[in-house]
């Protein structure tokens, strides 16, 4: 054997030695890292659905996050929050899986179980990939003002209607006859409101983050159905292609990818 096959020879022995650990890695290892991790989002989105569904409860975790001193920034997401607690840092990785749980707490049916629906979309990194509403780089302040402007004009039946007390009264200065109600929320899910301000200001500042949001959320929902859409051709797709599949291998004289299919114990010829 020349040098130059003996190098060959010895980088392919070392290239499938890799290779042999690589199957190792990926059926025992990772298999079992990725099993984990299921079980340990599992319980993550279901503390968020909780903390999502009672107000009491949300106080309570806000409340224990000031009690160890944990800096978390007031638009920090309910999800990222439990997550970042959790895993103890705040990295890219960290990002995907709060996405990843916002996301299926308002995709997934009621009886499916977090690490199911994740699974059927194909794993943590495309349910991450549902498209998240693109902010216009072009939106000014003034043109989410004119959204909430424009969307709340629509609305003919409000939360409710009351006689104005005192202390909510519109501003004969701003050019929109709107005011800012302070409400405080109870546990029981009602509501009272406490203070108002018709500060011009104030108003234009809930007013401009009134049209973020609505835009955010219009946009939200309209790619959260998109991406439940493409799941689902998705998933039927694959069902179409299996049969399809089982039924070629299954028909005698078969052949896939040019090689013949043994049937019956022979080894079907190959035509093609």
């Amino acid at each position: 054997m020349s040098v130059q096959s003996q190098i060959k020879h010895d980088i392919h022995t070392r290239l499938e030695q890799m290779s042999a650990a690589r199957v190792v890695w990926e059926e025992g290892t990772m298999r079992a890292a990725t099993t984990e991790l299921y079980a340990i989002l599992e319980q993550i989105y279901a503390l968020y659905s909780e903390l999502k569904a009672e107000v009491g409860k949300r106080r309570a975790f806000a409340s224990l996050l000031t009690d160890l001193d944990l800096k978390i920034q007031a638009n920090t997401s309910l999800a990222l929050k439990v997550i970042r607690y959790v895993f103890g840092k705040a990295g890219r990785r960290e990002d995907s899986y709060a996405r990843v749980i916002a996301i299926a707490h308002d995709m997934k049916g009621p009886d499916q179980s977090f690490t199911s629906y994740v699974q059927e979309c194909g794993g943590i990194e495309e349910v991450r990939r549902v498209p998240k509403a693109q902010k216009a780089s072009t939106m000014s302040k003034d043109d989410y003002k004119k959204l909430a402007l424009d969307g709340l004009a629509e609305v003919q039946v409000g939360v409710s209607t009351f006689e104005l007390p005192t202390f909510i009264q519109p501003n004969t200065d701003y050019e929109e006859d709107y005011a800012v109600a302070l409400v405080r929320c109870h546990d029981d899910g009602t509501g009272t409101i406490v203070y108002g301000c018709n500060e011009a200001g104030v108003i234009d500042a809930v007013l401009v983050s009134s049209g973020k949001d609505l835009d955010q959320r219009a946009q939200d929902s309209k790619a959260q159905v998109d991406a439940g859409d493409l799941a689902e051709r998705r998933a039927r797709d694959v069902r179409e292609f299996t049969s399809k599949m089982i039924t070629v291998s299954s028909m005698p004289n078969a052949s896939i990818n040019g090689t013949a299919i043994r049937t019956n114990g022979a080894t079907a010829p190959h035509y093609g």
